[in-house]
């Protein structure tokens, strides 16, 4: 009976530590690499107005995790994936990322640098370049990420041909149940859309 009254308590806090995944709240004409909602924007090269460039942002949530020197710390992930289609040399340069208008635990937060980034974000004609940037907030619960905008530029030698603040809501990330191997207790799962006030989580 005591571990049965338990489990509760459990779910609520198993539910507080899992993912927060999000969303661009405009212009969702595109998807990640892995299906997520992606925001797509369009720009004209320089050379060949008919063959437009395109860039795609998403997110792949806040996770919570340990690293290496044994630090609690949330991740959060930005992709950025620059399509060109024209004859110009495009670059999305990982040093103009920046997370701007953060609402943890509905405060705002000062704009963040990446902790982390993988990929030159330089695109050749006819060539597609990645950008994924990973931003720390300042909390140990995915849940407390309420909101954020990602800035980011692209540039066609020194001229800038986009520059552009997406902002991101939280996601409910639907997973078909198995109905093979259901059960009561496996087939309940935990949203991660908008969130009820969360004093269980600290």
């Amino acid at each position: 009976m005591r571990t049965l009254a338990l489990w509760p308590l459990l779910l609520t806090a198993a539910a507080c530590w899992q993912p927060r995944y999000f969303a661009p709240r405009e212009h969702i004409d595109g998807v990640g690499p892995e299906g997520q909602p992606a925001a797509q924007y369009s720009l004209a090269a320089a050379s060949d107005a008919s063959a437009p460039a395109e860039v795609r942002v998403w997110s792949r949530g806040a996770k919570a995790r340990f690293t290496d020197d044994d630090r609690e710390v949330v991740e959060l992930h930005i992709g950025l994936e620059l399509e060109n289609n024209g004859n110009d040399l495009l670059v999305l340069d990982p040093a103009d990322l920046v997370c701007e208008e953060m609402m943890v635990d509905g405060v705002l937060q000062p704009s963040l640098r990446p902790v982390r980034i993988d990929g030159m974000g330089i695109a050749e004609p006819g060539a597609t370049a990645r950008v994924e940037a990973v931003f720390e907030p300042p909390t140990t619960v995915p849940r407390d990420v309420d909101a954020f905008a990602v800035k980011f530029v692209v540039r066609i030698a020194e001229r800038v041909v986009l520059q552009q603040t997406t902002p991101f809501v939280p996601w409910v990330r639907y997973v078909a149940p198995d109905r093979s191997n259901w059960s009561p207790l496996w087939g309940l799962g935990f949203g991660f859309g908008f969130h009820s006030h969360h004093v269980f989580c600290h």
